[in-house]
């Protein structure tokens, strides 16, 4: 339980919302691009000399120590321009999914911006780690950019001549950005089954949610099962995509001097296969968790709906005289800055601004139509911060979620951008960037349910936090072991086809689930992985996002005050040191790896008794 008083939430009307069927997100918001740049046109124009200039920034810095300052800041002034591009470019390609010059200018902006760390790297290593910190004792301006040179002594092993680097961008950033336009345009192209319910036709893939949610069991299944049907009647398409892209990413790998795929990806966020396989191993011993969970669930589903046999597609049938909430942007809003409140004033009026219409911070559309990539942030320097989500949906929990998750990765941007860190230092692990966002997504369940009043409206958004809370640990494990045993496996020749992914996908679930043992459908779960394609490598992340932001809910609980003044700190500042030492400052302690397994999965225990009790309660009122 929190400390400290909770405020009342009185704009949701918790049930008191439109049901499903009435239910309409009818407004959109526009970011305001004309803040990046006033034209498309203005923009290109102002594109190529930069691209020129990166392909060209130096790899040595002129003998004279005095030289050194004024070459980074250059350096970091040019990334910050062509960061501005690419956010410009990201947004107008993710408004259209056929926007194929925009996507592709995007990647040469990012490209760009690599090389010149690139060349950075190689250039502070001509002056080796005594040169450079004898040239800090002259000019000190010099020590803020420490672990610039740290990093590029870090990454040495690993870096070709930039010649060889941008062969590679070129080709194999274009073949994996074609991937992932590939299974998308195969997902929307595949045939999936309508079913009709009482709120009218519905698509099984796009309503899926909402489905689930029907009071007819034979609708539920059947709409589970055409689910499963319509992506595995093009298993093998999906398969062929997959595969071609593992084998990419090992070669891009060997050539640059890694065992590996998995290894040069973990390398690139401050992990290593072994302590990646240690950490796996260790969620994975506390799987009989997860398993407590599902069964718990399917228990209290069982008790209210009088099922004897219950199964996943039944797991998200509404309790009797419960309607699931369903939020209009504008509650959302409301909504998730009163959860933000532990984070302190600062941090929610930052919130409030992005999320104000009258700012054009938000790129929210009511319908999907040809938008792309989900939900994300951007930001450049010298203009504030932006959320772009791809569809609000019907405004269930889930996309509410999304808002307070990638809405936090926007503050972070903003946070950083007002308190001047250098360029070098607003790019930092992946999983700790998604730990700040997730932690977001625990505060809004958690407030949800101490704001209710309801029993049942406290059991489910209590059930939404634990869930969450299960999917970071524990399936981020699961995906994390999928994807590292699908590049072994292909490599080594044992993974060619679906039915070989089926078998891999069966055998992890299974460890970990009890449904797999009487729904042999998880074995095509691989499918709808879709940062398999996205973003190669990537989900492993969440298991450590996961741990840290399980860790830190646990702390603003007991703490608010202090950790306040230490979040605020570890946001502001970016990452200017190594994950760990960052960490150690902000704990005020080192944490091992096999600590933040063990205390996060001590407080999902906790939670998950404390559920185990709502759920007493309000199946002891039927």
């Amino acid at each position: 339980m929190k400390s400290g008083p909770r405020i009342a939430l009185h704009v949701l009307g918790l049930i008191a919302v439109a049901p499903p069927a009435a239910y309409a997100q009818a407004t959109s918001y526009a970011i305001d691009q004309t803040r990046y740049f006033a034209t498309p046109a203005i923009e290109s124009t102002a594109l190529e000399p930069l691209l020129k200039e990166a392909s060209a920034f130096p790899a040595k810095i002129a003998g004279d120590p005095a030289a050194i300052e004024p070459y980074l800041r250059r350096a970091e002034d040019l990334l910050g321009q062509l960061e501005r591009h690419q956010a410009y470019l990201h947004l107008r390609a993710s408004r259209d999914i056929d926007d194929q010059a925009d996507a592709d200018a995007d990647d040469k902006a990012g490209d760009a911006m690599d090389s010149v760390i690139n060349s950075v790297g190689a250039a502070l290593r001509t002056l080796d780690g005594a040169a450079f910190a004898q040239a800090a004792a002259v000019h000190p301006d010099l020590k803020r950019y420490a672990y610039v040179m740290a990093r590029a002594q870090r990454n040495l092993p690993h870096e070709l001549p930039k010649e060889q680097e941008a062969i590679i961008h070129e080709l194999a950033d274009s073949a994996a950005a074609s991937s992932w336009t590939l299974y998308q345009q195969t997902v929307r192209s595949t045939p999936f089954a309508k079913i009709h319910a009482s709120a009218g036709e519905l698509d099984v893939r796009k309503d899926a949610g909402l489905l689930l949610l029907n009071a007819d069991r034979t609708v539920r299944q059947a709409a589970w099962q055409q689910r499963w049907d319509g992506f595995t009647s093009r298993a093998d398409v999906y398969a062929g995509i997959l595969v071609g892209l593992v084998r990419l990413n090992d070669r891009v790998a060997k050539l640059r001097h890694f065992p590996d795929a998995p290894s040069m990806v973990y390398f690139s966020r401050d992990l290593d296969r072994a302590g990646v396989d240690e950490a796996l191993a260790a969620v994975e011993g506390h799987a009989g968790l997860l398993k407590d969970y599902q069964r718990l669930k399917a228990r209290h589903v069982g008790a209210f709906a009088g099922m004897a046999d219950v199964h996943s597609w039944d797991l998200s049938l509404p309790m009797a005289g419960f309607a699931i909430p369903q939020m209009t942007l504008e509650q959302t809003r409301a909504a998730v800055l009163l959860a933000l409140a532990p984070l302190g004033a600062d941090y929610v009026q930052h919130f409030r601004q992005l999320l104000d219409p009258v700012n054009a911070r938000m790129d929210i559309a009511s319908e999907q139509g040809k938008r792309t990539n989900g939900g994300f942030s951007i930001g450049a320097p010298g203009v504030d911060s932006g959320l772009f989500v791809e569809n609000y949906g019907r405004g269930f929990l889930g996309n509410s979620r999304v808002v307070a998750h990638e809405g936090g990765h926007a503050i972070h941007r903003q946070l950083m951008n007002e308190n001047g860190v250098s360029r070098f230092y607003t790019r930092g692990p992946n999983w700790m960037f998604e730990a700040f966002a997730i932690f977001n997504e625990f505060l809004l369940y958690d407030h949800l349910y101490h704001a209710g009043s309801d029993p049942k409206a406290r059991a489910y958004y209590l059930d939404a936090l634990v869930d969450d809370i299960n999917k970071q640990l524990f399936t981020s494990a699961e995906e994390g072991t999928l994807e590292q045993s699908i590049y072994d496996g292909v490599m080594a020749g044992k993974i060619k086809n679906a039915a070989d992914l089926d078998a891999l996908s069966l055998s992890i679930w299974g460890k970990y689930e009890i449904w797999p043992a009487t729904e042999p459908q998880y074995a095509h779960i691989w499918v709808t992985k879709s940062l398999l394609f996205e973003d190669p490598l990537y989900l492993v992340n969440y298991l450590y996002a996961g741990l840290l932001a399980t860790k830190m809910f646990d702390m603003v609980t007991h703490d608010p005050a202090e950790f306040q003044k230490r979040y605020a700190d570890l946001l502001r500042k970016g990452f200017y040191a190594p994950p760990k030492e960052l960490l150690r400052v902000f704990f005020g302690r080192d944490l091992s790896q096999q600590q933040l397994v063990d205390d996060g999965m001590a407080i999902l225990k906790r939670q998950l008794d404390t559920l185990a009790e709502a759920y007493r309660t309000v199946d002891a009122q039927r």
